[in-house]
């Protein structure tokens, strides 16, 4: 009979504990039904007898994405908030006060986050109140990847407060444990779940904190591990549930597992307009799930050739530098440390210590102006490579060339939904009309963005010269004349001192000091 082995561990398809005797015969109907797929116009057989496998179509994969966008949010989720809206702006106003519009339509969040990290290999945590259509999101998702209702449902991994490791990974063969001599001898059933294309973990805050432990390796190192056996989970779209926003569900989720979680998806309510819908979907018995068109479910080449088309995104300079000085802001603080390369909230953190602690009426940095004020901590290199993906992706999505400020901006509220918490203790959420966005995240998360970007804009308007001065010390450095490198480093130290004399410390100042003694470290390693 075929199986599948990883070293030394086997894959049973989705392999109950106590059913692991009966594996076998389950894993022969799932052949069966695995050889029959192959044969559903996509495999033949030649004159020899031999099976030859053919490839899917790959098409234009951008637009078979759309489609199934607009097919969800009209017949499955029915959502049409469109809360991600790209074009020039037009403010309407009266007296109950101001709607902002687009020019070029907008999408919801809450249904195109999901298709785009299915494209991206992104974990994905979708959080609201219960009834929302979270798990039928998920659900959708592995069907998009070309798996089957029962099979979906089947490895769909529901949280709940006994769930061991085991329960999640597999268990060792109740024959081996007790024929073994030494753990060499002992074979492992890992679940069927584990290399599934899109992974789904249903009320993850519910799961014990051994076993969230063995759900980061599982994201963050793509394998899993018993008894010194490891099964490989391959290319993975996680989507992860939860009925509480800050995660505190029957155990608290620990940071590390937070931090893997690449965007997060709020759910929204339930329009009105659609309760005709609800009302046709009570005369029939099937749900959503069962009527998704073939023509919009994909192979597992077209995933990876969607995600090539994506990674082959460019990303515009001006939406670096965006996200780059909306980091540096976010992660500053000068009363951390008085030493210039440790003035970071990571500095803060290491010493026990809170931003409400030192960002107080000491600091001498108007706290409505600076964004380093506004958050407790900055953000993390992986936060940015997801922000950067995901904008990559919605620019793919939508048929740019480049993923420019727009994509970005509309993006990174999402990805640092769950990463970046507020110091409540700061003066900017003092004022009441900006106490709401301690209530929507994303809303705050998108000012403070616009704001850093537009103060970053107006510093570099001044005519700093950094830009010729890293090109003179790069010719200077390409020489190899030593004097010429003496010279330089002069002119740097010079730079350093204008600096010093003519602003305050904040944190744009602090990141010019920061690259100019980088470019002076750099002339002095090459004199020696």
């Amino acid at each position: 009979m075929l199986k599948r082995w990883f070293t030394r561990g086997r894959v049973e398809d989705d392999v109950e504990p106590a059913d692991a005797d009966s594996a076998d015969d389950r894993a022969g109907s799932d052949i069966q039904r695995m050889v029959e797929g192959w044969a559903d116009g996509r495999a033949s057989v030649d004159d020899h007898g031999a099976l030859r496998l053919a490839q899917a179509p790959v098409g234009d994969l951008a637009s078979r994405v759309r489609q199934a966008y607009d097919w969800i949010s009209e017949h499955a989720i029915l959502c049409d908030v469109p809360d991600l809206e790209i074009g020039e702006a037009a403010i309407l106003q009266g007296p109950a006060g101001t709607v902002e519009v687009r020019r070029e339509g907008g999408y919801s969040s809450y249904v195109l986050i999901p298709l785009l990290g299915l494209v991206t290999s992104s974990n994905v945590l979708l959080v609201g109140a219960p009834g929302r259509g979270k798990t039928t999101i998920a659900t959708l998702m592995g069907l998009l990847a070309g798996g089957t209702l029962h099979e979906v449902r089947r490895g769909t991994q529901r949280g709940h407060p006994q769930l061991t490791v085991a329960d999640l990974l597999g268990t060792p063969l109740p024959g081996d444990l007790v024929r073994a001599e030494s753990v060499d001898d002992i074979r492992v059933a890992f679940r069927g779940w584990l290399t599934r294309r899109v992974k789904i973990v249903d009320e993850f805050n519910r799961l014990p904190t051994k076993t969230q432990s063995a759900l980061l390796s599982l994201m963050a190192e793509g394998c899993a591990e018993l008894y010194e056996q490891v099964v490989e989970t391959g290319p993975s779209a996680w989507y992860l549930t939860a009925n509480d926003e800050l995660g505190g569900g029957t155990f608290q989720v620990i940071d590390a597992l937070l931090d893997r979680i690449d965007v997060v998806v709020r759910a929204t309510p339930f329009s009105s307009r659609h309760t005709a819908h609800l009302a046709a979907r009570t005369r029939s018995s099937r749900g959503p799930e069962e009527d998704l068109p073939d023509e919009l479910r994909f192979g597992a080449n077209e995933l990876e050739e969607a995600a090539a088309q994506i990674r082959a995104v460019e990303v515009t300079p001006e939406a670096l530098f965006a996200l780059g000085t909306f980091a540096s802001q976010l992660d500053f603080c000068g009363r951390a440390s008085a030493q210039l390369h440790h003035m970071n909230k990571d500095t803060l953190a290491l010493s026990g210590r809170r931003l409400a602690h030192v960002c107080n009426e000491d600091c001498p940095l108007d706290k409505l102006e600076n964004v380093c004020s506004q958050a407790e901590k900055g953000i993390s290199t992986r936060a940015q490579l997801s922000a950067l993906t995901l904008a990559k992706a919605f620019a793919w999505f939508r048929g740019a060339p480049r993923a420019d400020v727009d994509d970005l901006r509309l993006l990174l509220p999402w990805v640092l939904h769950e990463r970046l918490r507020p110091n409540l203790h700061g003066e900017f959420f003092v004022d009441e009309e900006r106490q709401v966005y301690l209530a929507d995240r994303a809303s705050w998360i998108r000012q403070a963005f616009d704001q850093a970007v537009g103060h970053a804009r107006a510093h570099a308007g001044k005519g700093r010269g950094y830009e010729a001065l890293r090109e003179a010390t790069e010719s200077a450095l390409a020489s190899g004349d030593a004097s010429a490198v003496r010279k330089q480093a002069l002119a740097i130290e010079k730079a350093i001192e204008r600096v010093l004399a003519r602003s305050e410390l904040n944190a744009l100042v602090h990141e010019d000091l920061v690259r100019l003694r980088a470019l002076h470290a750099r002339c002095q390693r090459s004199r020696r």
